[in-house]
């Protein structure tokens, strides 16, 4: 980009964290430990489905937002969902409302009496939606970002219910500070960010913490790199990491001290947190990290994938990338530029106290992710025919 290019991108992020006036603050109308019907988005995407389960699992009635035409279309694409993850015999549906509507328009694209009728109704939201593509530039998630966290904060207001904001520990640009970031640090500038993604999701912060600075009540989460159910194993195939595990699989090699390292968590602690510390008053106007016990670097990944049977061959970096380049086929193809980019940078550590603080007594605990757990991803993986038997992988 050139420097006019990079400074109208700044001037156009900085125009996107002003909230609207329409937004201001309130007193929930439901103590947060007696809410019973909640509003959900993004329930057609990986965390915001394990977030249904276990907001379901909880005895709620979960109102979800489905991008459809109709009720039956949105109960298809959400019950789909379901299905990806092995999810669908063990939630309770007779507890599900699906809401078929875009959150990107004004009241979801309801109709008047619609969105009156479910801002009646529930008591606490959850915002999980997003996109989540890493080659997609901030312009394209411009809409979706600004838009959606507007209308679920107007819908907080009209139902005088909490936000709990679903963000990203991505939020934190990469400076020369290694010092580990707790839920209070500063984050940003989004022009450290090189992905849109990032972007997108810090200027949804801003947006949310200004509402919460005129008194609307939020909690914000930040998860670290969201895995799969430590219990299922079920996961997403399109998971960076996992992109580059099934790429390296499936071309046969591994690159040699590659600079990886990554904190990454299952989605069942991620979840169950934020459902836990979201349904303590006291929690309300906080910032919270979900984080593994530690960061996982490439060595070690390169470990648990030959611990669950794969054959795989550790060359250099070059030929690895010369070995994913040859097939347009290979998982990591489509990701080779943000691969290099995060290989250079430095990775960030991260605390978690304020969280913590919330979970004493819940009895909820981060699962370290060891060889065993790596094989049952593995599992799941193989029996969802995205990665080859092992016996197979040579």
């Amino acid at each position: 980009m050139t420097s006019l290019e990079i400074e109208g991108a700044a001037e156009q992020i900085a125009a996107d964290t002003e909230l609207a006036a329409d937004i201001q603050g309130f007193t929930p109308g439901t103590p947060a430990g007696s809410v019973s019907d909640v509003f959900l988005t993004g329930a057609t995407g990986f965390l915001g489905v394990f977030l249904l389960e276990e907001l379901l699992d909880r005895g709620l009635t979960v109102h979800c937002l489905v991008r459809a035409a109709d009720v039956d279309s949105a109960r298809d694409r959400l019950h789909a969902n379901l299905e990806t993850y092995d999810l669908s015999e063990s939630t309770a549906t007779d507890r599900i409302r699906v809401v078929p509507g875009d959150v990107t328009l004004p009241k979801f694209g309801l109709s008047d009496d619609d969105y009156a009728e479910l801002a009646g109704r529930i008591e606490a939201i959850y915002h999980t939606a997003a996109k989540v593509n890493f080659l997609t530039p901030y312009k394209w998630l411009r809409k979706q970002t600004i838009s959606g966290t507007h209308e679920v904060l107007r819908l907080a207001c009209a139902a005088t219910a909490p936000l709990h904001h679903v963000s990203t520990l991505g939020v934190f640009g990469t400076t020369e500070n290694t010092d580990p970031r707790g839920e209070l640090d500063t984050t940003g500038p989004a022009a450290d960010m090189p992905l849109g993604y990032t972007k997108s999701k810090w200027v949804a912060e801003q947006l949310v913490l200004e509402a919460d600075n005129r008194g609307v009540p939020i909690t914000m989460h930040r998860p670290a790199q969201v895995w799969g159910d430590s219990k299922t194993g079920a996961c997403q195939k399109n998971d960076f990491v996992w992109r580059f595990i099934t790429g390296s699989i499936q071309a046969g090699v591994y690159p040699r001290n590659f600079r990886l390292k990554m904190n990454l968590v299952p989605v069942d602690y991620v979840c169950a947190t934020i459902a836990a510390v979201a349904a303590q008053e006291a929690a309300l106007g906080g910032i919270y990290h979900q984080i593994g016990p530690a960061a996982i670097d490439s060595d070690t990944i390169r470990d648990f994938i030959r611990s669950a049977g794969f054959e795989i061959k550790e060359v250099s970096i070059i030929k690895w990338l010369k070995a994913i380049s040859a097939d347009v086929d290979n998982a990591m193809f489509p990701l080779i530029r943000t691969t290099m980019l995060m290989e250079q940078e430095e990775p960030l550590l991260f605390t978690d106290h304020l969280t913590r603080r919330f979970l004493d007594g819940t009895g909820i605990e981060c699962p370290s992710i060891d060889e065993k757990l790596f094989g049952t991803y593995a599992s799941f993986f193989v029996r969802h025919g995205h990665l080859p038997a092992p016996a197979q992988s040579a």
